[in-house]
């Protein structure tokens, strides 16, 4: 009886020190994998990117908390989150990342929904987004942000967002920020 329990102990052991290898292997392939295709580059995200830090509202409301917005790289730099208001009950999440077609935009937008915009042009410090199409949303008519135009300039940033609901833009919300140095 013994010794069939430690015949069994002994293949269960084997068999986890087996798993855990293939795991090991598979692992380390994939990250070699990875290394080998490097993340396109496109001129759009390499702006996006070169924000990275901490910006401050110019001009705040009167009696209010400057609003700040958090650029950060992640997934190995393959995208980069924009954190608007961080840790307010306003604080809304940008997430920029780059494809052969070029850069998406998704707004995990405090009203519910992620719309998610393309970069339709990028000029002179100026980005413009566009919407494509949106989570948590039962048509375009239902109100969400429907693009944003970015303009980039040294150390200020205008982000000029348009709300869209029942076929038109219903209104802009237009932010200014300086870097935090």
């Amino acid at each position: 009886m013994r010794n069939r329990m430690n015949t069994r102990a002994g293949i269960v052991v084997a068999l986890v020190a087996i798993v855990l290898g293939a795991s090991t292997i598979y692992t380390r392939a994939m990250a070699d994998e990875s290394a080998k295709k490097p993340a396109a580059k496109s001129e759009g995200f390499s702006a996006i990117q070169a924000l990275e830090g901490t910006w401050i509202a110019a001009a705040p409301a009167e009696g209010q908390k400057p609003m700040t917005l958090v650029f950060r790289p992640t997934a190995g730099g393959s995208a980069m989150m924009e954190t608007m208001s961080p840790g307010s009950e306003h604080e809304m999440l940008n997430v920029y990342t780059n494809d052969e077609r070029g850069v998406t935009l998704t707004h995990y937008c405090m009203m519910g929904n992620q719309p998610r915009m393309r970069l339709a042009s990028a000029k002179d410090g100026v980005l413009k987004f566009e919407y494509v199409d949106g989570g948590n949303l039962k048509s375009r008519d239902e109100a969400h942000m429907d693009s944003v135009e970015i303009t980039i300039k040294g150390d200020r940033l205008t982000q000029d967002w348009a709300m869209y609901q029942d076929g038109k833009v219903t209104g802009h919300h237009t932010f200014e920020f300086k870097r935090q140095k």
